[in-house]
């Protein structure tokens, strides 16, 4: 990136006096590292639906907690993702099970 020279400004505006709103203009006011300020906002706000519209709340397929947990979760993505890129359909003897586990938690929400 290149320096335009000018200084630049954030000036942060809002609302209300809950313990969120402070909580998110304290980190917004202390960092301007994204992962940070999103991590505080999943923190606050719950990390909503695993599937679906929702977008706050605690989720209802609750597998981990996502601050304590992240080297383990990060560990299964690996494994979802080598599963995937292996078998995307599932069809492999060694997948029957978890297929057959996605479609009885999931069967009004996916296809397959």
């Amino acid at each position: 990136m290149e320096d335009g020279g000018y200084k630049s400004y954030c000036i942060l505006k809002y609302e209300g006096n809950g313990n969120n709103t402070k909580e998110r203009m304290k980190i917004m006011c202390e960092t301007n590292d994204g992962f940070k300020i999103s991590e505080k906002d999943l923190e606050l706000r719950g990390s909503g639906e695993f599937f679906g519209t929702k977008q706050h709340g605690l989720p209802e397929f609750k597998i981990a907690n996502l601050f304590e947990d992240i080297e383990v979760l990060k560990g299964v993505q690996s494994i979802a993702l080598k599963i995937m890129n292996d078998d995307p359909n599932l069809e492999q003897e060694k997948n029957i099970k978890l297929k057959e586990q996605i479609k009885n938690k999931f069967k009004d929400r996916i296809e397959i």
